[in-house]
C-alpha cells in the first residue's frame, strides 16, 4: 500500500521512482515470487540488495540463532538487512531524495515510542542520513485493508497462509504459532530451517544447544517443536503460542 501511494505521487509530480527489495537470503519463495509480481503490475523498477554473506553462512559464523534480546545477539538485522540497506544508501540516496517505508505505529511498542511523524530525518547506522517518508504511520489495519481493496493492490498469498510475509525467516522474533505455520505450509523451506539448526548445533562449542529466541524462552528446540508438531492432527495446541514480535525487523 505504500509503495502505492508513493508510486501515485511520483507519477503525477514527475519524480523518478525506485522499488527496493532486500533480499535476506532465508525467505519463502513464493514471497520472492510475489515481489516481482508486485513491481510488475505497479510499473516500478525492483532493486534487489543482498547481504555480504548468506543467512547459512552468517549462522555458522556466530554458531547461534539472532536473539532479540541482548541486542548484540541480533546478528540477522545487522548483517542481512541494516548493513545493505546502509551500503545502497551510501552509494545511491542523493540531498532531496524520499526513502518511503511501510512502518506503521500499530505494529509494535518499540514503533509506537520510536516514529511520531509520517516525514522524518532518520541516520542509518550513524552512517547515512534520509529523509523518511511513511505514509501510513497512523492507519489501522481496517483502513490498510479498505484501500488495498479500493485499489485492487495484489496481496502476498503467504500472508493468507501464515499470517505475515514470510521475507526473513531468521526466526529471532516469531512467535512459535508462526514457525509451526511455516511448518505445515512450506516444508520445504522448513526442511532448510532444520538443516540450519543441526549445523549451528552441530559446531557449538559449549554443546549447549542454541534454539530460536521464542522457542529458547518455551525451552524449545527447533527439533523438539518439530517433533512435536508431526504428532499433531490440529494446530490447536500452538495457535496461541508464544508472543507477538515486539522488538520488530525493520528499524
Amino acid at each position: 500500500m505504500a509503495c502505492f501511494i508513493a508510486k501515485r505521487v511520483a507519477d503525477v509530480r514527475g519524480w523518478n521512482f525506485r522499488l527496493v527489495h532486500i533480499d535476506t537470503t532465508i525467505y519463502i519463495r513464493e514471497t520472492r515470487e510475489y515481489v516481482h509480481r508486485y513491481a510488475q503490475w505497479l510499473g516500478a523498477e525492483l532493486v534487489v540488495i543482498k547481504p555480504e554473506q548468506t543467512f547459512r553462512e552468517y549462522a555458522a559464523k556466530y554458531g547461534m540463532w539472532p536473539s532479540l534480546f541482548p541486542y548484540r545477539f541480533r546478528w540477522c538485522m545487522r548483517e542481512l538487512k541494516l548493513k545493505p540497506s546502509v551500503k545502497y544508501l551510501q552509494e545511491h540516496y542523493k540531498q532531496g531524495d524520499l526513502v518511503v517505508l511501510a512502518i506503521r505505529k500499530r505494529e509494535s511498542k518499540f514503533r509506537e515510542k520510536l516514529y511520531n511523524e509520517v516525514l522524518a530525518d532518520h541516520v542509518y547506522g550513524n552512517k547515512v542520513k534520509v529523509r523518511l517518508w511513511m505514509p501510513l504511520l497512523h492507519a489501522d489495519d481496517a483502513t490498510v485493508i479498505k484501500l488495498i481493496r479500493r485499489y485492487n493492490i495484489p496481496r502476498n498469498p503467504v500472508w493468507d497462509k501464515i499470517g505475515f510475509s514470510g521475507e526473513c525467516l531468521c526466526m529471532a522474533g516469531m512467535p512459535i504459532h508462526h514457525i509451526v505455520l511455516v511448518m505445515r505450509h512450506y516444508p520445504e523451506e522448513f526442511r532448510q530451517l532444520l538443516e540450519i539448526d543441526e549445523m549451528i548445533n552441530r559446531n557449538r562449542r559449549s554443546k549447549k544447544p542454541s534454539a530460536p529466541f521464542r522457542l529458547a524462552q518455551a525451552g524449545l528446540t527447533l527439533e523438539e517443536l518439530h517433533r512435536r508438531v508431526s504428532k499433531l492432527t490440529a494446530l490447536d495446541a500452538f495457535i496461541d503460542y508464544g508472543k507477538s514480535c515486539e522488538g520488530t525487523c525493520m528499524l
